[in-house]
């Protein structure tokens, strides 16, 4: 389902998922460069944010995608900063880890 609020972005956002304090993206730039973005909306006016990126990245790279997750943040709310970590890695692969119903049974509180 598209997200009006992705509408005039320099680069393609495709939400992966979302819940009500975070969504996942996968992001294409205009110059060919692949990233995940995650977004955590936490508190203390702080986006807490997870970019890896299919290759390098540059500083004039980063800026608007930078700039389009500020967008993201005040959409939700009044956030004022970006806690970010960016990784490189030469492929990006999303998936899921099912937790056993032994572990899950048997958790501790």
């Amino acid at each position: 389902m598209p997200h009006y609020h992705l509408e005039g972005f320099e680069s393609t956002w495709r939400l992966v998922r979302e819940t009500l304090a975070s969504q996942k993206f996968r992001v294409s730039t205009p110059n060919g460069l692949e990233l995940a973005v995650d977004i955590h909306y936490t508190a203390g006016k702080i986006l807490t944010v997870n970019i890896v990126s299919a290759g390098e990245v540059s500083k004039a790279t980063l800026e608007p995608i930078m700039n389009e997750i500020a967008r993201l943040g005040l959409y939700r709310g009044d956030f004022a900063v970006i806690d970010y970590t960016i990784s490189i890695t030469e492929r990006i692969r999303d998936g899921n880890y099912s937790i056993s119903e032994e572990l899950r049974e048997h958790r501790q509180l």
